[in-house]
């Protein structure tokens, strides 16, 4: 059995779809003209899909205070990289953990997903 998509929430589309393709290597695949949705999927072909938060929605409560995704990365350097070009886009991550030979950071990505960007030492 194979996981075959992700579907999230979030309170800025275009925005948040624009983290994935520039960083996360996403390509996007289909997306509305009014910005309520957006279909992503990357090399490995799993599918990425976002849409807005409904109209009633909190979007500061959208996800429990926990809930995040995470991204392993074979290599620490580019986990470093990453985080350099993330904070020079002015997104807000957090300062760069390193424990135990690994280095990892979360980012708020726009539209209000946690992300975590990780390398296991």
């Amino acid at each position: 059995m194979q996981l075959n998509h992700l579907h999230l929430s979030v309170s800025d589309v275009p925005a948040c779809a624009n983290v994935f393709a520039r960083h996360f290597g996403f390509s996007q695949l289909e997306a509305s003209a009014n910005g309520g949705f957006a279909v992503l999927s990357n090399p490995d072909g799993f599918v990425l899909v976002l849409m807005r938060h409904a109209k009633n929605a909190d979007p500061e409560h959208a996800y429990p205070s926990q809930f995040h995704i995470g991204f392993l990365i074979e290599d620490g350097g580019h986990v470093v990289r990453l985080h350099a070009d993330m904070s020079a886009d002015g997104l807000h991550v957090s300062e760069l953990e390193f424990l135990r030979g690994a280095q990892r950071f979360y980012l708020r990505a726009p539209g209000g997903v946690l992300i975590e960007v990780g390398h296991r030492g």
